[in-house]
């Protein structure tokens, strides 16, 4: 399914952070719940854990946060990647004049979230369940230039249920049709591309997709400018 965002309207998840839907129960996924959250300045989500499977994954898309997981706090920018696994608390603030944007993903789709007192926490620059911007960048496809993958979250993040990463497809330049035995999450950041899921589709920067699994995907840059795919998979090794 393709979720447009022009016929889309933000639900607040707390005060001050709208979010758009991307895959949830409510538009028919059986593994995803994947959001597209605005942090206005001065908001943010409260401390809080999951239960469950809920692990969550949070990928910096624009702007500032100051985030707290596991006891710690430290600074997360564009292209950072936060796994969050179950029970494991963090927060989310804007201390910044700026709005800052994550996408979010649980391979669960109705994730339990626990609301806990604000702990004291210590100042790190870094964390293992964080991934920096661009550290895990690669080919997407062997000898094919046009398309690199930036790696968000997996094993190599702690992540025991998820895997994430984007894919910048240069103008010209293609992703191969491919499918997957689970649903599988999509989300243009910026660019245009043409191909197919299922059948002929058109996606714009913001637009979303939810692939249903054995159901054949792949695109094509055939604008000016780089475009940015970002892809979610359910489990950790996507077969």
């Amino acid at each position: 399914m393709i979720i447009r965002r022009s016929e889309q309207e933000p639900q607040d998840r707390y005060p001050g952070v709208p979010r758009y839907a991307l895959a949830s129960a409510e538009l028919g996924q059986m593994s995803l719940h994947v959001g597209d959250l605005s942090y206005l300045p001065g908001y943010g989500v409260p401390h809080h854990y999951h239960t469950g499977g809920a692990e969550e994954t949070q990928i910096m898309l624009s702007g500032e946060l100051e985030c707290w997981v596991d006891g710690k706090r430290t600074n997360v920018y564009p292209g950072d990647t936060v796994t969050a696994l179950p029970g494991k608390a963090h927060a989310f603030h804007n201390r910044t004049d700026v709005v800052a944007r994550m996408i979010t993903a649980f391979p669960v789709t109705s994730p339990e979230t626990v609301h806990i007192d604000d702990a004291d926490l210590k100042d790190v620059l870094e964390h293992p369940s964080i991934i920096r911007a661009g550290t895990r960048r690669s080919l997407f496809v062997e000898e094919s230039y046009g398309v690199e993958r930036v790696e968000h979250s997996g094993n190599f993040s702690g992540a025991q249920s998820t895997y994430s990463y984007s894919l910048e497809i240069r103008p010209g330049s293609a992703i191969p049709v491919q499918n997957y035995g689970h649903e599988t999450a999509l989300f243009l950041a910026e660019g245009s591309l043409t191909g197919i899921i299922g059948e002929n589709v058109v996606l714009d920067a913001n637009d979303g997709a939810v692939v249903a699994p054995g159901v054949q995907y792949g695109f094509s840059n055939e604008g000016g400018s780089l475009a940015r795919l970002f892809v979610i998979h359910p489990v950790t090794n996507p077969v």
